[in-house]
């Protein structure tokens, strides 16, 4: 046989044995709306959320994502027999998001991202037996930002502020520890906060505070601060954040 006759039918082969294989939608997890009583409420009548930081109350919005997101979620791979790219066909279920978006301060020192998602990955393969177990969870990506009085060096330059980052995770409102990594959920009937009593609130926090290599947490000057845990109560949201420096930064809607 002829090597373009050869190279012919070796492409048909593949081709006819790659017919057929398609990405397939396991199906769509549903909210089980346990955790919608602890998102940002919509507030009437003039009421607004404000943060206090630094003894200034700011005030402040959240600004969310029109409706809800949809997303992918990973869930494995399907083999067929003689398939030539056995990497092309993927299994996922359908999900949705709901991202908030908040801004503190005049100088933005502490900034978060909310979303409000089900407990899995967009971004590698989940091990789902039942896609009823998954259940919803809330993320919070902080940022704070350090601000020198002046200039520092940092990596052969000179910086006059850093941001650090850390993301807490909020699910099961229940009574139950929940030890997530390095980070934990509890719940506390009664906490007091800057000295206003608060009832049946969820704390979240970095178990073994540290900072990460990246982070140049010895300057000399100015030690970095970043955001340990924060508070959490239902018809609210979060209601304080605080950092590992002492920090407080409350949240109260007036």
């Amino acid at each position: 046989m002829k090597l373009s006759k050869l190279l012919a039918a070796t492409v048909l082969s593949v081709s006819l044995y790659s017919c057929g294989c398609e990405d397939v939608n396991l199906g769509n997890m549903e909210f089980t709306d346990e955790l919608t009583p602890f998102l940002p409420v919509e507030l009437t009548n003039g009421k607004s959320y404000y943060a206090t930081i630094d003894n200034a109350k700011l005030q402040m919005n959240y600004q969310t994502s029109d409706g809800f997101n949809d997303v992918t979620l990973p869930a494995g791979r399907i083999n067929y027999s003689g398939k030539f790219d056995l990497n092309s066909c993927n299994e996922y279920y359908t999900a949705k998001e709901k991202v908030y978006m908040v801004q503190v301060g005049p100088n933005k020192e502490l900034s978060f991202i909310q979303v409000f998602r089900k407990d899995a990955s967009k971004d590698r393969i989940n091990d789902i037996d039942d896609k009823n177990d998954v259940g919803d969870i809330i993320e919070f990506f902080t940022e704070y930002k350090n601000i020198f009085p002046e200039p520092i060096p940092d990596r052969g330059t000179m910086i006059g502020s850093y941001t650090t980052s850390r993301t807490f995770y909020f699910k099961d409102a229940n009574a139950t520890t929940i030890e997530r990594g390095n980070y934990m959920q509890e719940f506390l009937p009664t906490v007091t906060l800057n000295g206003v009593e608060h009832k049946n609130v969820y704390h979240v926090y970095i178990k073994e505070p540290h900072f990460e290599s990246y982070e140049p947490s010895d300057n000399g000057k100015y030690p970095l601060d970043y955001v340990q845990g924060l508070y959490i109560k239902e018809g609210i949201g979060v209601i304080n954040f605080y950092t590992y420096r002492g920090k407080q930064i409350d949240i109260t809607i007036e």
